[in-house]
């Protein structure tokens, strides 16, 4: 199995916040605590991505976590084109 590169996810300006680029796992968990309120939190399409997120951390998981970051900004309007 090759290596994981991390492809930086750009977050549009809807989001809460404003527009950024998520370039590391931190960015995600920072991003998900700081902009994503609790009830959003708690749907399905953020749950994903907070299940494996600490996995992700630390090495595995990583292709589904950044699949799931990128289906959770896509669900709620906020992934750029």
């Amino acid at each position: 199995m090759g290596e994981f590169n991390f492809e930086p996810i750009v977050v549009n300006s809807t989001a809460p916040g404003g527009a950024c680029t998520l370039r590391t796992f931190d960015d995600i968990g920072t991003f998900i605590l700081n902009r994503v309120d609790v009830p959003r939190r708690l749907s399905g399409h953020w749950h994903a991505v907070r299940q494996d997120l600490p996995q992700a951390r630390f090495g595995a998981r990583r292709a589904e976590v950044h699949a799931a970051m990128r289906d959770a900004l896509a669900a709620e309007g906020w992934l750029a084109d």
